[in-house]
């Protein structure tokens, strides 16, 4: 299989250009993020809100794909059916699958390989919206994360290799059973400079986002999804989020989970037993249309003991900024600090990144990743992991993209005899 896998992303690799010819007139349009909202019903974003990753920026995000992508446009019947139910109902719909293959060139466990899929079935309905800019909203989604066929998910990868904090292939679960994972009410006022989501919540959907918070762009290790030093609990928590701009450049937020939730799991049971996920954010962009791509916020956030699961409380903060430069480049940095608690994998984490689009449809990725391993989680005398990762994305079809990856681990930190690790990857984004 690791064969197999290395010849697929080589030959993946060598058969589209790492950088488009700068005369060609596809690269004209740029790959720049949209920074305005389509206004049309069920499109419409409260943007402040949810990050790239959420039901609603996630369809938007997709159809800009496809709008802007010249290539061939697969079940066009399909497409024309979802704008109708857009234009007449408000309703907004999508499927969205990634297929992943990795293989390790060192492992502890018995398997150095390991394939997976996420699979989600969402939608956004716009009840109504106002003449002053409210809007009211139902957000769903159904979801499904596995391994394929017998395989190892990617997510449990990291473990066989000696990973403590970095996880290689962070998102790729074997245990998140077909769920609803998410299912809130979506409140937006003033054109969308204020709002808030109440209901059933995914919160790496709103806590400490940022333009790279999607399995949808380059990276596939957690250093650069979701900082290692961040309290989190399952997807599907029930919770409530509170977002609102003070001024055209600075916002306020505050979050409020249930911190007993489990990913793939509808138990409303952990509800009651009054442990919750609390965080308060600060952040600034140049302009409200610009909030997408370049921005500075700050986090602070605790999470109460977890008496039953026998988890200590915690508590820390992170900081992540990220800015535009032109049409092509897009750039982040983020760090974050934490005591250790609340089963967090590491007390201090450290990334650096950016991506560069020569042309519509490409983008070429490179991250670089530091954590210092949680003594709390852990215990104590544990090295500190490092993490390189490049890849290069490039779309096939309006609906199809493909993504080789490689990432090279420094110092396992549950894998003291080996140096580095390295990890190849394949991934396939599917979206419809």
């Amino acid at each position: 299989m690791g064969n197999v896998l290395v010849l697929t992303f080589f030959c993946a690799l060598i058969t589209q250009p790492l950088l488009a010819d700068q005369n060609d007139p596809e690269q004209k349009a740029g790959n720049a993020p949209q920074v305005e909202g389509d206004h049309r019903p069920g499109i419409g974003e409260i943007a402040q809100l949810a990050g790239p990753n959420g039901v609603t920026e996630e369809l938007r995000l997709d159809e800009k794909e496809r709008d802007s992508f010249e290539g061939v446009s697969l079940f066009k019947p399909w497409f024309s059916w979802k704008q109708e139910q857009v234009d007449k109902h408000g309703l907004s719909l999508g499927f969205k699958a990634w297929f992943l293959l990795q293989t390790a060139s060192e492992s502890i466990g018995e398997s150095d390989d390991a394939a997976g899929g996420i699979y989600r079935f969402q939608g956004s309905w716009t009840a109504f919206t106002g003449d002053s800019g409210q809007v009211g909203r139902v957000e769903w989604r159904v979801e499904k994360r596995s391994g394929l066929g017998s395989m190892l998910a990617p997510a449990d990868l990291s473990g066989e290799i000696g990973v403590a904090t970095l996880n290689t292939a962070f998102g790729y679960s074997g245990s998140f059973m077909t769920d609803l994972s998410v299912l809130n009410w979506t409140q937006g006022f003033s054109d969308h400079n204020f709002g808030f989501a109440v209901g059933r919540l995914a919160p790496d959907v709103y806590m400490d986002s940022f333009v790279f918070s999607t399995f949808s762009r380059g990276y596939l290790n957690r250093s650069f999804l979701f900082n290692p030093t961040l309290g989190s609990t399952g997807v599907g928590a029930l919770g409530i989020v509170v977002k609102g701009f003070l001024t055209d450049q600075i916002w306020l937020g505050g979050h409020t989970y249930d911190g007993n939730a489990v990913s793939g799991n509808f138990d409303l049971d952990t509800f009651r037993q009054n442990e919750w996920l609390k965080g308060l954010e600060i952040g600034w962009s140049p302009s409200f249309a610009r909030r997408p791509t370049d921005r500075i916020q700050f986090l602070y956030w605790s999470k109460d003991e977890r008496a039953e699961a026998g988890v200590s409380s915690g508590k820390g903060w992170v900081v992540t900024a990220s800015h535009q430069t032109g049409e092509r480049l897009l750039s982040f940095f983020r760090v974050g600090r934490s005591n250790g608690g609340a089963g967090v994998p590491a007390e201090k984490a450290a990334s650096v990144g950016m991506e560069y689009s020569p042309r519509v449809g490409r983008a070429l990725t490179i991250g670089l990743g530091w954590a210092r391993p949680s003594e709390d989680t852990y215990g104590p005398g544990l090295s500190d992991e490092y993490v390189t990762e490049l890849s290069y994305r490039f779309q096939l079809t309006k609906n199809f993209s493909l993504l080789p990856d490689v990432q090279i681990v420094f110092n396992p930190a549950l894998n003291p005899a080996e140096g580095h690790v390295w990890v190849l990857g394949l991934r396939a984004s599917l979206a419809l």
